[in-house]
């Protein structure tokens, strides 16, 4: 059988609304299937590079990386052949942009997730992200 290896890389873009915190997703078929903007890291190209430029084509927002979050793995199958795919993930910092701005090459659905309180994260996860998204408050 035949297998193809894909990278891929994309990013968690926060921002501050208030004193709550925002991330930006995208939204793909009905029912709605929420996920973080990710695509292939094209020749030449770093993760990070990669990961910035799929964010702005996805969701029409420039971001800055603040640090790198967990790689994920997985398999697949499409047209009889078997994919493995890895892709990186950043934290990211929104700095500008307009969701309405997106690349329409894909049926999107964008939106910002507000999150008030700590909810279900633990404290120490929102003092680092917090302080990473330079909130001195938390």
């Amino acid at each position: 059988m035949r297998i193809k290896y894909e990278v891929s890389a994309g990013g968690l873009v926060l921002r501050w609304n208030g004193s709550s915190l925002e991330a930006l997703l995208i939204g793909r078929g009905e029912p709605r299937v929420w996920s973080l903007p990710k695509g292939h890291v094209e020749a030449k190209e770093t993760h990070e590079q990669a990961a910035l430029r799929e964010v702005r084509e996805e969701t029409g927002c420039w971001a800055e990386i603040l640090s790198k979050l967990s790689d994920i793995s997985y398999w697949f199958y499409l047209n009889r052949t078997k994919h493995k795919k890895s892709v990186h993930f950043y934290l990211m910092r929104y700095l500008s942009g307009d969701t309405a701005n997106h690349d329409h090459e894909v049926d999107l659905g964008l939106d910002w997730l507000q999150r008030e309180g700590a909810g279900t994260f633990e404290t120490e996860e929102i003092v680092a992200v917090s302080q990473a998204m330079g909130d001195s408050s938390a």
